[in-house]
């Protein structure tokens, strides 16, 4: 379906009802700036800051903080920031409207079903949706559903000794069961290591798999609606782990739209494959709405490397994309799934790495063990390279919390790991430049004697 067949539909539907959007990120949410009737918007960092929203709050600006997103829990923050915004969010859905939400969560549904009356939720119950986030028991079933997985193999915590015998076979990544961005996994090569080097878990054992080397990591937006149809869009090379923008060995970085076109046909049939596989998956299990995979190419196969049941990182980029074309994006497609608007005709992965415009975004994260603060004095555009969601001056930016956000014309990388030279360059004099932390600067956690990798 084309992007007016279906604001037209969506808007028929909503029927004079306005829209509230609650996400990680204020500015994720600039594609629902298509509907008049979007009129208000609850984050925790990077607000949207737009004109025609006159109703907005975001958490970062009411503390002046920017958390990392991939370690912070709404639910776990009794602020009275967070109560602030709590009793906003109710008072913004007491008249009709609809609320869209980056991911569920308790705090989105205690103020939800207050208001159940006036307000429908397009999305999943927090308690159903985190079932999807539990990656043994997605990645069990997907295998028994033909879906290719990372080799991954289940440790209890008190064995040691089977952790041990699978290290002598090489390099090792760790990973708790519920991670978030490259949060939560770890790379271990020894037995020392081993013992220090354990992601943080409460649920008795972690996963374990051989490091894949070389590999190619990859990213894919879609949508699922009730009926098990899938819509796909905007597939990725994914950036993982630069070690210019994260101190995370597999931390997400962004995402370039236009390397996806250099990989071969069958690669991104192959990753097409398996997002259907998915989606039909999820919706066999009562899951409606957006989703996300993250694959990886190694030893010439598509692997699933897991599967994120919420709007990513990628989604607001994939969807100016799908816009520039004049096609239905991902949040116009969610906002469907739960209004009841059929999917529309699917375009292949290959067709759209091929069309669509090619351009990377990038993000780059404070790598220091303190927090950083935004500098006042600095130029942040080029004619080549526009920089965002940057902090305001009197945030305070924690270890691993975003700084900003680049987008370039054309590829940004030639692996998935590594940025181009240009690139990398860009990252490093904007870090340095607005943020005082020097090129030549060593965190205390980059190797022992060496100068910044």
């Amino acid at each position: 379906m084309d992007r007016a067949h279906r604001l037209s539909e969506i808007r028929r539907r909503l029927n004079g009802r306005k829209i509230v959007w609650f996400g990680t990120r204020g500015a994720d949410a600039q594609p629902l700036l298509a509907f008049s009737e979007f009129s208000a918007v609850f984050s925790q960092i990077a607000p949207l800051d737009a004109v025609s929203v006159g109703n907005e709050l975001c958490l970062e600006t009411m503390k002046n903080e920017r958390v990392d997103l991939n370690r912070y829990s709404i639910d776990a923050d009794h602020s009275p920031e967070v109560k602030q915004m709590h009793r906003r969010l109710i008072k913004a859905l007491r008249d009709p409207c609809v609320l869209v939400a980056y991911r569920p969560c308790s705090f989105l549904a205690s103020a939800y079903y207050p208001r159940s009356e006036t307000c429908e939720y397009l999305g999943l119950f927090h308690e159903r949706q985190a079932a999807f986030e539990h990656k043994p028991w997605v990645e069990t079933e997907l295998r028994r559903h033909g879906v290719r997985v990372i080799p991954w193999k289940y440790f209890d915590d008190e064995d040691q000794l089977g952790l041990e015998e699978s290290l002598e076979a090489g390099p090792m990544v760790l990973r708790a069961n519920r991670t978030d961005g490259g949060a939560g996994l770890t790379l271990v090569r020894d037995e020392g290591q081993l013992a220090l080097d354990r992601p943080m878990h409460y649920d008795g054992f972690l996963a374990a798999s051989p490091l894949l080397a070389p590999i190619i990591p990859l990213n894919v937006n879609a949508c699922v609606f009730r009926d098990g149809n899938v819509s796909l869009h905007a597939p990725s090379v994914q950036l993982v782990g630069v070690r210019a923008c994260t101190e995370r060995p597999f931390g997400y970085c962004g995402n370039d739209f236009a390397r996806i076109a250099d990989l071969d046909d069958a690669m991104l049939g192959a990753f097409e494959e398996m997002a259907l596989k998915v989606g039909r998956w999820l919706a066999s299990e009562g899951y409606v709405g957006v989703f996300g995979i993250d694959g990886l190419i190694y030893d010439g196969k598509v692997f699933l490397a897991e599967i994120n049941a919420r709007f990513q990182g990628s989604s607001p980029v994939a969807a100016q994309l799908a816009d520039q074309l004049g096609r239905s994006n991902l949040f116009l497609d969610h906002l469907s799934a739960f209004l009841n608007i059929e999917v529309g005709p699917r375009m292949s992965l290959r067709d759209q790495a091929h069309e669509q415009p090619r351009i990377a975004q990038v993000i780059a994260y404070n790598r220091g063990p303190v927090r950083v603060r935004r500098r006042s004095d600095a130029r942040t555009d080029g004619e080549e390279v526009h920089c965002k969601l940057l902090p305001g001056e009197q945030v305070d930016v924690d270890p691993e919390g975003m700084l900003f956000k680049i987008v370039v014309p054309g590829p940004a990388t030639d692996d998935g790991l590594t940025l181009c030279t240009g690139i990398e360059s860009e990252v490093r004099r904007l870090t340095a430049q607005l943020f005082g932390v020097g090129p030549g600067y060593v965190w205390p956690s980059s190797p022992a004697g060496g100068e910044e990798s």
